[in-house]
């Protein structure tokens, strides 16, 4: 049974979480955290300190949700599902705000370490190279003709430069079809196995 100390903590978090995705990390406040939670402002500061380490555990829990989220949308049984799905995830991710707390936080130089924002992108970049890997082996039979995680980074720059577009309210048909063309980018640096 969790222990109510780390249930008020995991709260706090996704109070926190639910405030950036509605109106971005500069606007967070432990105050508007706190009543969020609906804890006192005290609670807040004893789980996580500072807003610095508030904002940083927000990253690190938005980080790992999208990873798993990423990871799953490309179990699918064929490259085209593939890319049905995560684009239907990206903008699923634009709809609820998800998009908005990520790059907001990704944004934040005087509050976070150079450190955090790197291993935040470096964890999703890693994340879209094993799963494409995943999709490409289970597939097409096919590996990557550029090292694996070049290719993540790769994907996850067309994912979050196609986030960015929707965010800013970009048309949506138009998108899909660059997307869909980035895929074909990407797929192209691949071939059979050596």
């Amino acid at each position: 049974m969790p222990r109510k100390g780390s249930q008020a903590r995991t709260k706090i978090l996704h109070s926190a979480a639910d405030l950036l995705k509605r109106a971005g990390a500069e606007t967070l406040t432990i105050e508007g955290t706190a009543s969020q939670a609906g804890v006192a402002k005290g609670l807040v500061h004893y789980h996580f300190k500072t807003k610095q380490l508030l904002l940083c555990e927000v990253l690190k829990h938005v980080s790992t949700t999208r990873c798993a989220a990423w990871s799953e949308a490309f179990d699918a049984d064929s490259p085209t599902a593939v890319v049905d799905q995560t684009w239907a995830l990206l903008t699923q991710e634009s709809d609820a705000g998800v998009l908005r707390a990520w790059h907001s936080l990704l944004g934040l130089e005087h509050i976070l370490t150079d450190q955090t924002a790197k291993a935040t992108m470096e964890g999703f970049s890693s994340t879209l190279a094993d799963a494409l890997q995943s999709m490409l082996d289970r597939n097409m039979g096919l590996e990557p003709s550029v090292p694996k995680l070049e290719l993540g980074w790769l994907a996850a720059a067309v994912v979050n430069g196609m986030g960015v577009q929707l965010m800013a309210g970009g048309d949506r048909t138009k998108l899909e079809g660059a997307y869909a063309a980035a895929w074909l980018g990407i797929l192209s640096l691949t071939r059979p196995p050596t």
